[in-house]
């Protein structure tokens, strides 16, 4: 950067550009896991990056997740945001996420059942604020996790049924739904049980991740190019107001400027005109 940029740009603006510049020749791909606090976000993004232990994603029944996390496996940065519940302000952060975000995966667990009315105003919320609502559809894998805790295999299928016509109601399309048990998983790996990996689901996830990554690699690199000119634009944009407000307010010291010597000229003259007057009466 050149010290004039470095003279007006922030220590923001300078990280955002940097880091967009890097994200063009990053074939790296942002997945960012959005959901309720304490819906199974972080227990499945550990499965995700094979971490058996729960030692990435902090899990717990108390609020661990205040700031997004994130974790580089296999190509791809994993990344925890707080829970949508948790906090006012966390909305906002999660929303912030998504929007650098190039895959989703929204979580939502399977003993809730159909998407509650906080999910529904976030999903408004992006569909309102959103510059294309069906790309985002389409990045976002909505996840029915914990689905071990289901009854039976027909609540699991009534409940992905009640989301998709939830989805199709706000967004007119339909989603890409899996339902995904971390535990099972898990339970698989350390016992070694086929069966138990097979039925958490977890497996064919990470292909539909894959398979998004594949299909929008070069898309993601795209809108990645988009966001920095977006972002240079905006910059420009910023300083362009700030000359023709500096302009504005040198324009009107001016006009000030010329009003009060008008005024004082005027006074001037009104003075000299008094005291001439007063001289001239002298002889009187």
């Amino acid at each position: 950067m050149s010290e004039l940029i470095c003279k007006y740009l922030s220590n923001t603006e300078l990280a955002t550009l940097r880091i967009l510049k890097q994200s063009i020749s990053n074939k790296l791909v942002n997945l960012t896991c959005i959901g309720l606090y304490n819906h199974g976000k972080s227990s499945l993004l550990n499965v995700l990056i094979e971490d058996f232990k729960d030692s990435t994603f902090k899990t717990a029944d108390i609020r661990e997740t205040t700031t997004s996390l994130s974790f580089e496996h296999d190509g791809i940065n994993y990344i925890d945001t707080p829970g949508l519940n948790a906090k006012e302000h966390d909305d906002k952060r999660v929303f912030d996420s998504i929007k650098e975000s190039d895959i989703n995966l929204f979580v939502h667990t399977v003993t809730t059942g159909e998407f509650i009315e906080k999910e529904i105003e976030f999903l408004h919320k992006i569909k309102n604020n959103w510059q294309n609502p069906e790309e985002f559809i389409y990045r976002t894998i909505f996840v029915l996790s914990r689905i071990d805790k289901a009854n039976n295999n027909e609540d699991i299928n009534n409940t992905i049924n009640k989301m998709q016509l939830q989805i199709n109601e706000i967004f007119g399309f339909e989603a890409l739904i899996i339902p995904a048990s971390a535990k099972r998983y898990c339970q698989g790996i350390n016992e070694g049980k086929y069966i138990l990996r097979t039925k958490s689901n977890v497996e064919s996830l990470k292909t539909s991740i894959n398979k998004l990554k594949e299909k929008y690699l070069d898309s993601i690199l795209e809108t990645r190019k988009f966001r920095l000119k977006n972002t240079y634009d905006g910059l420009i944009a910023k300083y362009e107001a700030k000359r023709q407000d500096k302009l504005f307010e040198l324009s009107k010291q001016k006009q000030a400027q010329e009003k009060f010597l008008t005024s004082l000229h005027q006074d001037i003259n009104q003075i000299e005109s008094t005291l001439e007057k007063m001289y001239d009466r002298l002889g009187e």
